[in-house]
Formats: C-alpha cells, structure tokens, sequence
C-alpha cells in the first residue's frame, strides 16, 4: 500500500464493517485475512474491508488485530461507542479539526479532499464516515446530514424514475380477479422505495427493471375484461 492510498479514508460500505464486527464475535483470529471473510463478502467489498481494517489502525499490515479492534467487538454500549469514537478521532484530524456540529457541506468536503481522495470514491468515503460517526455518537451538523439524505418527497408526490399512470388506459369495472391483482401490486409499490441517484448504476437499473414490471402488472389488470 502506498503512502497516498494509506491515507485514504474507507469506502467500504459500512453495513459490510458493522457486520464483520458482528462475525468476529465468534472469536477473534490471530489474523484476518481471506480465509476469515472470503465466504462471507464478495472480492470487492473484501479487499474494501480489508484497507477500511489497515486504515483505521485495527489490524497491522500483516493482518494481526491490534487492541482497538479487540475492544470494539467485545465492548458494548458506552464502552464501545467511546472506543469507536478514539478511533475515529485519530484517523479523521482533519475533519474532527471543524466544528462538526457547525460545518458545511463544502468544509466537510474539503476536509476529506485533505486525504488525498479522489472523485471516484469522495461520496463513499463520507458515506462511511457520517455512519460511523453516529454509531460512536458524533454529533454532525444538519448541512452534513442534508446531504445524506436524498430529495424530500412532498405526500402524494410521484417518485423520481416512476412514469405516470397513463390516463387512456382503460378500467375494468367488477372484476374480482383483476382487482385481486392490482391490490397485491399496489401494495408492493407502495413498499417500493424511492429512486435515489446516488446509487450505483447496476443498482439505478435493477430499480427501474423492478418499477416497470410493477406498472406493468397494474396495467395488465386494469385492462383485464370484466
């Protein structure tokens, strides 16, 4: 690992960290390495965990856990959040030298610019951090918030990628087997979750793949005879 790449921040999604924590409760290797997590986490995301482990100062190069990553995962409650909270106040200076509870989007940025991050994993790098933060109990100002957050819906408002229902399709009127259907298929779509352009392309694709086969199927029995 080179000097500029050890100082970038993880970018592993934080769901795949907090549930390898929750793996090494079985109890801690003498090192971690692929024969630990191969099975568990795609290469990816892996090799992500790995550099996210060496960044943070909780395993050595060589794989062997130190104290901290010890402690977070026998540790509960207040004992581990303070715990957590060293830690990422000893790998994030450069952001816990703002006033988190005060700065903004573009102080927030910045200070991860500080790292050496480049473009391509800047929001995934924060990503990780605002999640990590308030698992240790770092209070963040609402501007770094805000921009966690995807567009805000207004009630009755149509999701972002949804076509609308067209108005010149017709309706069946007393058919019990059609309305059946289109119950189950509204009630999926109201579980459906929103569109949110942050997401990766694959995932943006599978959505509207998902979303046009539930409109599909709404259609199908409208239009079903009577």
């Amino acid at each position: 690992m080179t000097e500029r790449a050890s100082r970038i921040p993880p970018y592993v999604p934080y769901r795949t960290f907090r549930n390898f924590l929750d793996i090494l409760k079985e109890g801690i290797p003498a090192r971690i390495d692929r024969s630990v997590w191969g099975e568990r986490f795609s290469g990816s995301n892996g090799t992500q965990l790995m550099t996210a482990l060496k960044v943070l100062g909780l395993i050595d190069e060589q794989g062997q856990p130190g104290a901290d990553l010890e402690r977070l995962v026998r540790f509960e409650g207040d004992a581990r959040r303070d715990v957590w909270r060293a830690v990422l106040r000893r790998r994030y200076a450069p952001l816990f030298s703002l006033d988190l509870q005060r700065a903004t989007r573009a102080q927030f940025r910045d200070a991860f610019r500080a790292f050496g991050t480049n473009d391509a994993v800047l929001a995934r790098c924060e990503r990780f951090f605002v999640q990590a933060a308030q698992d240790g109990g770092v209070e963040l100002s609402p501007y770094i918030l805000d921009r966690r957050r995807g567009p805000r819906r207004q009630p009755g408002s149509r999701p972002r990628g949804i076509p609308p229902q067209s108005s010149n399709v017709p309706v069946a009127r007393n058919a019990p087997a059609a309305e059946s259907e289109r119950s189950i298929a509204a009630m999926i779509l109201e579980k459906y979750p929103p569109f949110d352009p942050r997401w990766e392309p694959n995932v943006q694709i599978k959505w509207l793949e998902g979303i046009t086969r539930l409109y599909d199927g709404l259609r199908a029995a409208e239009a079903a005879p009577g």
